[in-house]
């Protein structure tokens, strides 16, 4: 008899847990952190000016996942997130040197960036799916708190005299795919510098940006 009492305690305890298992899946969020990796190209540029090595993005940030409907699969997310992009290009025509060991051959420009994106999420996920395809179009908007910027030459030039990043960034986004791969498009929408009286052209370049997204939890 006692071991049929510790039989179904056991087996109403394991019910128990199924369900409130159930419960909570039944309130699943999706998507909550996100890493990027994208490759930059800077549009709008002169034809003096190209661009040189290999300008790349990388992107830390979580994002606050809030559903819309009864099955959870369309929302909006709302985050806060860093990132570092690098750009190299030619500016020797802003200054030009007749001392051949000074010439300005290339430069790079750092940014630190704090970004606030908005997606509106469109999913195929269930409480017990983990595969499944999203659609994710959004907004972001970022803040250049710091940079570091250098002209290369035998002697170090502020960058700023030439080119001037534009502190405040903002742009579209999209992020689609399947499970762990998804694709990250930024079209940036502001110009990525203001204009600077030095310039001896007109420089008003929008960002693209084409990478790889890997959202978790």
């Amino acid at each position: 008899m006692k071991k049929i009492t510790i039989f179904f305690l056991l087996f109403f305890s394991t019910l128990q847990a199924q369900e409130e298992d159930y419960i909570i899946d039944q309130k699943y969020l999706e998507d909550q952190i996100y890493i990027t990796a994208v490759f930059q190209k800077l549009l709008n540029l002169p034809d003096e000016i190209t661009s040189t090595g290999f300008p790349y993005g990388i992107g830390l940030g979580v994002i606050k996942d809030l559903p819309l409907n009864k099955n959870r699969n369309i929302g909006i997310g709302i985050g806060l997130g860093y990132e570092f992009d690098v750009h190299y290009f030619n500016v020797k025509e802003f200054i030009p040197s007749t001392d051949e060991e000074n010439e300005i051959k290339s430069n790079k420009i750092a940014l630190h960036m704090i970004d606030l994106p908005i997606e509106f999420r469109f999913r195929t996920s269930t409480p017990q799916k983990y595969k499944f395809w999203r659609f994710y179009p959004g907004f972001k908007l970022s803040y250049a708190f710091a940079q570091n910027s250098k002209l290369k030459q035998s002697e170090d030039f502020e960058v700023d005299k030439v080119i001037k990043v534009n502190d405040f960034q903002y742009g579209i986004t999209l992020s689609a795919g399947f499970n762990k791969w998804n694709l990250h498009v930024y079209y940036g929408l502001s110009e990525l510098f203001n204009e600077v009286d030095n310039n001896n052209f007109q420089i008003a370049p929008h960002e693209l940006k084409i990478g790889i997204i890997f959202y978790l939890l």
